[in-house]
């Protein structure tokens, strides 16, 4: 018997609905033309407060840490995502992420929490920009079918999952330290690295 969709992708059908309606809502409520796919304000706060509180970094402290990375954030503009003025590209969210479990300021589960959360999230958002482009005159949310919804949400996590699992690979190869864990790990590797 073949795995359901929602059952291989860990979302269940009526949630990939509420989540791409949640973001329909929320496009209509700010009145913008152009559909936003960025990261919600509570994520960033979430990662900031905990990177603050394990660090014991004031946010100037921070914030020169950050640019001291070099990601292409400019500190004017990473101002504006820690007091929430701006919202955070899913990119520059996951490289902060990823940094700041390396430093140890967030632990494994708090990585994996807001991975997750952030790729559910941007599949949402994704879903909602796709079905607004496809129907250039809807006025609410209300016009667009549950399944669309819910169809055009998985489509688009397993596309996510599928570049997530593409970056892995390509950062398996290139660090021997990525590879010695995934083998410590009994993770499926190529012998070809």
């Amino acid at each position: 018997m073949q795995k359901k969709e929602s059952e291989a992708l860990g979302v269940e059908e009526y949630e990939a609905f509420e989540l791409v309606a949640r973001e329909l809502h929320a496009h209509f409520a700010s009145e913008r033309k152009n559909f936003a796919v960025r990261v919600p304000l509570n994520l960033v706060s979430y990662l900031f407060n905990g990177i603050l509180q394990k660090s014991q970094f004031s946010k100037i402290q921070l914030e020169n840490a950050v640019l001291e990375l070099g990601f292409s954030v400019e500190a004017r503009t990473l101002r504006r995502y820690i007091s929430g003025h701006s919202r955070m590209t899913w990119g520059t969210f996951q490289q902060l992420v990823l940094w700041a479990r390396s430093q140890e300021w967030i632990s494994a589960w708090m990585c994996r929490d807001l991975i997750l959360r952030a790729q559910v999230c941007e599949a949402a958002q994704l879903s909602a920009r796709e079905l607004l482009n496809k129907r250039k005159r809807l006025f609410s949310p209300s016009g667009i079918r549950r399944e669309q919804a819910i169809d055009c949400f998985y489509a688009n996590l397993s596309i996510l999952d599928l570049e997530r699992g593409e970056k892995a690979m390509k950062q398996v190869r290139r660090h021997d330290q990525v590879k010695e864990l995934a083998r410590s790990l009994g993770l499926n590797t190529p012998d070809d690295f």
